[in-house]
C-alpha cells in the first residue's frame, strides 16, 4: 500500500526529475563517476519511501581534485582537497568519494541518512508547487485564460524544490546566519541526523 501511495509523489515530482535530477545524475555518472543505482534507505521498509537515482564521484576526478577552477568544483575545502558529502538534486544524489563506504542495503553512512531527509523534503516541496499551482489553472480558466493557465501551471509547478531552496537560504541571510548551514532545510537534516543516532545508541 505504502509503494502504491508514493508512486504519487513520483508522478507529481516528475516535472523536476525528468529535467534536472536523473539527467544531471546521469551526466555526473557518464563525466566523472562510478556505482550508478537505485538507492531506498533500510529504515524506509518501515517507514515508506521510494528509490532514489545515485551515483558516486570517483577519487581523483576532475570535480574532487585540486586545481584551478572548474578543476575542483565539487571541493568545499580547496586548500585541503576536500569535497562536498554528497548532494540532493530530486530523487536524484551525487556523492562525493567514500560518503558510501559500502553498497549493502544493510550498511548506511550518516551522509546518505542526511541527503534523504532532503528527498522528503523535495517532495513536500514539490507537493506544495503542485497545489498552488493547480490552484493558479483553476482560476484562469474560470477567467478563459486557457494559455495563460496552461504556462503558469507548468511555471510554478516546476519551481517547486527551487523556490524552497532559495526561500531558506534568504531567509537564513536575513536571519543573519549563514546562507547554507542556516537555512532551515539543512539545519532540519541535521537536527533529524542527530536524533537518529541518539535513538540508535539508545536501542
Amino acid at each position: 500500500m505504502k509503494a502504491r501511495r508514493h508512486i504519487v509523489l513520483y508522478v507529481v515530482c516528475a516535472p523536476w526529475d525528468i529535467l534536472v535530477a536523473w539527467p544531471l545524475v546521469l551526466i555526473i555518472r557518464l563525466l566523472w563517476g562510478h556505482r550508478l543505482r537505485w538507492e531506498t534507505p533500510p529504515y524506509h521498509k518501515e517507514e515508506g519511501g521510494g528509490p532514489v537515482l545515485t551515483c558516486e564521484l570517483l577519487p581523483g576526478s576532475l570535480p574532487v581534485r585540486k586545481g584551478r577552477w572548474p578543476v575542483g568544483w565539487y571541493l568545499h575545502d580547496r586548500k585541503h582537497g576536500v569535497p562536498w558529502g554528497a548532494t540532493t538534486l530530486g530523487h536524484g544524489i551525487f556523492y562525493g568519494p567514500w560518503a558510501r563506504e559500502s553498497l549493502s542495503a544493510d550498511s548506511w553512512t550518516r551522509t546518505q541518512a542526511h541527503e534523504h531527509v532532503h528527498v522528503e523534503q523535495f517532495e513536500a516541496s514539490m507537493v506544495s508547487s503542485f497545489l498552488v499551482a493547480l490552484g493558479v489553472v483553476v482560476l484562469l480558466v474560470a477567467l478563459g485564460h486557457f494559455r495563460a493557465a496552461a504556462v503558469a501551471g507548468c511555471v510554478l509547478w516546476s519551481l517547486g524544490y527551487l523556490l524552497m531552496g532559495v526561500g531558506g537560504w534568504l531567509a537564513a541571510f536575513f536571519r543573519g546566519e549563514p546562507m547554507y548551514r542556516g537555512s532551515q532545510h539543512e539545519e532540519s537534516a541535521y537536527a533529524q541526523g542527530r536524533l537518529r543516532d541518539q535513538a540508535g545508541r539508545q536501542g
